[in-house]
Parts: structure tokens; C-alpha cells; sequence
């Protein structure tokens, strides 16, 4: 299974999935001038930055090899965990799961938002944490956000936890810090209602 990592950001309403390597080969003019636009954006409105492997989507391309991401795939989506997320959730039209790898470096942030896509029929959304000893002051804290705008918990992304939260609910993950001992590693996704569209497009 490809384990290239993209550089997911968004820019004037726009989706980029950018080659991480290249990215990082960047003159630190070119790089500057790139988290100048992001980091703009984010001040006045969403945004987001930080690196992923699209493990549903290269699943799907029926990429047939084995491998840990392959075997994470198909372990959110067995039975049992399946019907783990009905119970918890109160959901009992959850029929499948989506999942991508994430890495959050030193600036990487999550701004505020619900997970609420049309069409995705998303019921919870679920975090996997894979980054040993994480302190919270390093940042990458998932924040919920009540009405008032107002704080109204954390979690904080302990080793091998799983968090599951139901969807739509506001929350952010705050920037990495620039002194933190490592990046952010996580396996993220949505456990979602009815059948996955893409089962029947698999080569």
C-alpha cells in the first residue's frame, strides 16, 4: 500500500492535497510565502494543514497488497467494530467506515468546524491516537466548542486511545507546538450510515 504522505490544505475554498517530500524541499522564500497564505486564511477563517494517507481511498483503488494500514482499514470496518459503534453511539444505521492516516507537525492546526458534509452521512467521527508520551503543552489537542463559542472540553491525544464523538459537533485541533518533542500521529475517520459507495466501485 502506497504510504506517501500528502500535505492537505485549503486555500480560498479549495481542497489541496499536496506532495509532502516536495513540499519540504521548498526555498524558504517559496515555504514562507505558502504558510503566509494558509496562516492568513486561518486568522479571519477555516483552514487546516497538516499531512495524511488517504487509507480509504487507496483501499479502494483496490490496491491488493498487505500492510498495517490496509489491516487498520479493514479492522474498523469488521463486525465487530461496526456494531461496537452502534452501541456506542446510539447510531444504528452505521453501516461502514472511512479512515486516513494524519500527521501533524510543528504549525499543523485543525481550525474549528463540525464534520458535517453533506451527503457523507457521518455519525461519529473517531481518532486513534499512535504518538507515545505526548505532552499538552506540545498542542494537537482536539477542543470542543459550545454555542457561546466558549471551550467545553479536550482531549488530549494519549497514547494508543480511541476517541469517538458523535457528529455534527464543533471542535478544532489546536496548532502544534514548535518545541514539541515529535509530531502528532493518528488514524482518523467517520463511522458512517448505510453502504459504503465505493464497495461496489473496487476493481
Amino acid at each position: 500500500m502506497d504510504r506517501r504522505w500528502n500535505l492537505v490544505t485549503d486555500l480560498d475554498g479549495r481542497h489541496l492535497d499536496l506532495d509532502a517530500a516536495a513540499m519540504e524541499k521548498q526555498s524558504p522564500q517559496e515555504r514562507e510565502a505558502f504558510l503566509s497564505r494558509v496562516y492568513g486564511q486561518a486568522e479571519h477563517g477555516f483552514a487546516y494543514l497538516y499531512e495524511n494517507i488517504p487509507i480509504y481511498d487507496i483501499y479502494h483503488r483496490g490496491d491488493s497488497a498487505r500492510g498495517l494500514l490496509r489491516e487498520v482499514f479493514e479492522l474498523v470496518n469488521s463486525e465487530a467494530m461496526i456494531a461496537f459503534a452502534r452501541e456506542l453511539t446510539g447510531a444504528s444505521d452505521i453501516g461502514f467506515a472511512d479512515a486516513q492516516a494524519t500527521k501533524y507537525r510543528a504549525g499543523h492546526f485543525l481550525n474549528e468546524h463540525n464534520d458535517g458534509v453533506e451527503g457523507k452521512d457521518r455519525r461519529a467521527a473517531f481518532v486513534l491516537n499512535l504518538s507515545p508520551k505526548w505532552r499538552v503543552d506540545w498542542g494537537g489537542l482536539t477542543l470542543f466548542v459550545n454555542d457561546d463559542g466558549e471551550i467545553d472540553g479536550a482531549i488530549s491525544p494519549r497514547f494508543n486511545a480511541l476517541n469517538v464523538f458523535l457528529v455534527p459537533q464543533r471542535h478544532s485541533v489546536t496548532a502544534v507546538a514548535p518545541f514539541a518533542g515529535g509530531s502528532r500521529y493518528s488514524i482518523t475517520g467517520w463511522f458512517r450510515a448505510g453502504v459504503d459507495p465505493m464497495a461496489s466501485k473496487r476493481p
